[in-house]
């Protein structure tokens, strides 16, 4: 089974991510959004470019959030005044590379579970979290490549 990751969010650290994803796996399935288009031009023909952070939801199985405000994953995850996610993330892998404070990322976590999903972020990774194939490709979006 191909794992399929979408990133959400182009800036320095979605680009980096992307960037060390294609290097070690060329033949991922690797989607990419961001509110700028432009951000996502760079990776046109190694990677899918999203028109909308649903489509990239949509398109993947494990979803990683570089966003750099809660305000943004908020948008993304259709999470709205009552804490619900509403977004289609049934059965996915949320992974957060820049969290807010703990007790947000915690309610966040929760938000995420009763929607079906599963969250984590990049310093609470946990070999528990993941299967190996994603562990291993989601390790190199900590360390250099």
């Amino acid at each position: 089974m191909n794992l399929r990751i979408s990133i959400v969010g182009m800036g320095d650290t979605g680009t980096m991510a992307a960037r060390r994803l294609l290097e070690a796996e060329p033949d991922i399935a690797l989607t990419l959004y961001d509110i700028d288009p432009e951000r996502c031009e760079p990776f046109r023909g190694s990677a899918t470019l999203a028109t909308s952070a649903c489509e990239a939801l949509m398109e993947s199985d494990t979803i990683v959030l570089a966003l750099p405000r809660e305000r943004e994953i908020d948008r993304t995850l259709e999470r709205f005044s009552d804490g619900a996610v509403t977004a289609p993330i049934l059965g996915k892998l949320i992974v957060d590379l820049a969290p807010p404070p703990p007790e947000r990322a915690h309610q966040l976590d929760r938000a995420v579970t009763v929607a079906g999903g599963r969250y984590t972020s990049i310093p609470g990774l946990t070999a528990e979290d993941t299967s190996g194939i994603q562990r291993r490709l989601l390790r190199l979006l900590l360390c250099p490549a």
